[in-house]
């Protein structure tokens, strides 16, 4: 089968590394993929090189693109048939005018339930829409190679944040860290975050202000060590941690959860969002807390009043960060085998089959 993807294929962005990895799998199964980046193709990955085409044919069997459903029109017009355009939105009222561009698919892959839901009430009929989640790289995950981390701490919580946007919550990680530990405890938080020099739109956050307000609060505040740099097989940093964690208001899928599965890591984070799909009380350590408005400054190209979040309880988030310091081995003998499970079903080597069904 020949195949396109026309859509984010460069940089350290979420839906570039979804779309290489849906190539990826894709190609390994034997198909012709063609890859057109629309955000250039800094730290692509050299595995797929051979596949970019600086211009697409007219014509292809499958075309997939990950992108806002606005750019649907142009991404998925080499074709007529077998048009899949994968989007998310986590704040639940979706944008103004985005909805009709469902038509502009053969089907719809939301990532998760939750994202079909906001779909669903938005008026995109169900039945031209399929559940295709997100996975693990399981090959990347086979590495035992650590990252030279800094600290010398026993127990290290891994916040993988990546882009610092408001609905990632991190004034709330930092206060659930800053309430569960102080600097006589043998642990770190290790932050891999794209800190950018200046804050460019209403959904960012500058990161180093909130790392000094959490300084200042906290002055006894246990060790943070920040990752800033891109590193190409991002196994190699959750083999240097012992937890994955997030305080996140929203996700549609949340990649850091599966991937901490994968790496064999405590996975915390809140009990809410698309990571329910593939997280429960059987293979990890759930937040409670409140469905609440979302902010406006939170949301994406459009706003709305009646948009929710997710507010995750700090003061229960601490307490499993502490459990999760103290009892590391016996939640990991306990979680192991329904981790294993969800981690083999949700790879992406899954994800690719998954896809390839829907084919006409």
């Amino acid at each position: 089968m020949k195949v396109c993807l026309q859509q984010f294929l460069g940089k350290n962005h979420s839906w570039s590394i979804v779309g290489q990895n849906i190539a990826r799998a894709l190609f390994k199964k034997g198909h012709e993929v063609h890859l057109s980046s629309t955000n250039g193709y800094e730290h692509f990955p050299a595995d797929l090189t051979h596949l970019i085409k600086s211009q697409l044919d007219k014509s292809y069997d499958m075309q997939i693109s990950y992108t806002a459903m606005k750019n649907f029109p142009h991404y998925l017009s080499h074709g007529e048939k077998n048009r899949f355009g994968i989007w998310n939105y986590e704040t639940t009222i979706l944008p103004y005018g985005f909805s009709k561009y469902y038509q502009f698919t053969d089907k719809m892959l939301p990532s998760s339930n939750f994202s079909k839901k906001v779909f669903t009430d938005a008026g995109i009929p169900e039945s031209h829409m399929t559940v295709v989640p997100h996975g693990a790289d399981l090959t990347a995950f086979q590495t035992t190679v650590k990252y030279p981390l800094r600290t010398k701490k026993r127990f290290k919580i891994l916040a993988n944040i990546a882009q610092p946007h408001i609905r990632k919550n991190i004034p709330g990680l930092f206060e659930a860290y800053g309430q569960a530990f102080t600097k006589d405890d043998d642990v770190c938080l290790v932050a891999k975050v794209s800190v950018k020099k200046q804050v460019e739109m209403q959904f960012d956050v500058d990161f180093h202000s909130i790392l000094k307000a959490f300084k200042r609060k906290y002055p006894k505040h246990a060790e943070v060590e920040l990752v800033t740099e891109f590193v190409p097989n991002i196994a190699e940093v959750y083999n240097s941690c012992d937890a994955v964690f997030s305080m996140t208001h929203a996700e549609c899928f949340w990649l850091p959860g599966i991937e901490g599965m994968a790496a064999g890591k405590i996975v915390i984070a809140p009990k809410y969002g698309g990571q329910l799909d593939f997280m429960s009380e059987d293979n990890s350590l759930l937040i409670p807390g409140k469905v609440i408005c979302s902010p406006r400054h939170m949301q994406y190209w459009t706003t709305s009043s009646f948009a929710a979040m997710f507010e995750p309880d700090i003061k229960e988030a601490s307490k499993l960060l502490q459990l999760a310091y103290r009892e590391t081995d016996n939640l990991l003998n306990k979680f192991g085998p329904e981790m294993k499970k969800a981690v083999s079903i949700y790879s992406w080597d899954n994800v690719a089959d998954q896809i390839l069904g829907l084919c006409e």
